[in-house]
């Protein structure tokens, strides 16, 4: 009875001293190999080269900074272009904010500088969008136009706002794209535009009118309610596009009428 009585199952690493249970083969092979070219007092064997770590390369500006005007104090940037710019470093912060600030004061007057102050403030802060839309538009204002769409392509993709697609639309047709200019233009409902994005793509669709040779489609392609608008910060360059345009379709005297017109827009 005893004998047919089944003994009780052995459990797994039974009848093994502790030791020898605690002993795996992964463990011994990963104790192997942690040790291996390595010698007693646990240096490095003879023959066997010590990989070196890379040394970590600092970042170097591939532009040098323009100086910004004492009077700048970066509180003058819009509050609400300030707040993307609370992601950074508060000593970075405050530099970028005095480039941003320089490049809207002198990209009237020195576009060239406006734009140095925007690379600048992109190589301090690309990743953020309102950086490279206004460092995008102060390239194309300056003619720096591959530059420039780059700026602008990384806005459009971090912030997906449309409102960078006229100055898009505009290095297109500048690096010989009119047609894609137009594309672009076409692909846009102008009423998800602010009234100056608006203006912009106008501008750039008669550049691309033009660049194909439809003189006549560029003028009309600016005949709108703001071409009769004064004191807009857009007037002045949509006046001097539509006056181009007429002297490019060849209707001298309406150009000659117009500067009559708006004479505020023509003067240096």
């Amino acid at each position: 009875m005893m004998e047919n009585q089944r003994r009780p199952a052995r459990k797994f690493g039974a009848g093994k001293k502790p030791s020898e249970r605690s002993r795996s083969p992964h463990a011994h092979s990963s104790r192997e190999n942690s040790s291996r070219g390595k010698t007693a007092h646990g240096k490095q064997a003879p023959g066997r080269p010590v990989r070196a770590k890379p040394e970590r390369v600092r970042r170097t500006s591939l532009v040098e900074e323009p100086e910004i005007p004492a009077e700048i104090t970066g509180e003058e940037l819009p509050r609400i272009e300030n707040f993307q710019l609370q992601s950074l470093a508060l000593e970075n912060a405050e530099r970028v904010r005095k480039h941003l600030v320089a490049l809207i004061q002198f990209l009237p007057t020195d576009p060239e500088r406006a734009f140095k102050h925007g690379q600048a403030a992109v190589f301090r802060a690309g990743r953020i969008a309102i950086v490279r839309e206004r460092a995008g538009i102060a390239g194309v204002e300056s003619g720096h136009y591959e530059i420039a769409q780059k700026d602008l392509r990384a806005a459009s993709r971090i912030s997906g706002s449309l409102e960078v697609l006229p100055y898009i639309a505009r290095c297109e047709v500048a690096l010989g794209n009119p047609r894609k200019t137009l594309e672009i233009a076409g692909s846009v409902d102008p009423k998800k535009l602010s009234v100056a994005a608006q203006v912009m793509m106008r501008i750039a669709a008669s550049k691309a009118r033009s660049a194909l040779g439809e003189r006549d489609a560029a003028v009309l392609t600016l005949q709108c309610a703001e071409l009769n608008v004064t004191d807009a910060q857009w007037s002045r360059a949509l006046h001097r596009e539509y006056h181009d345009a007429l002297i490019s379709a060849g209707r001298q005297q309406e150009a000659a009428s117009f500067v009559a017109k708006f004479p505020n827009s023509f003067e240096e």
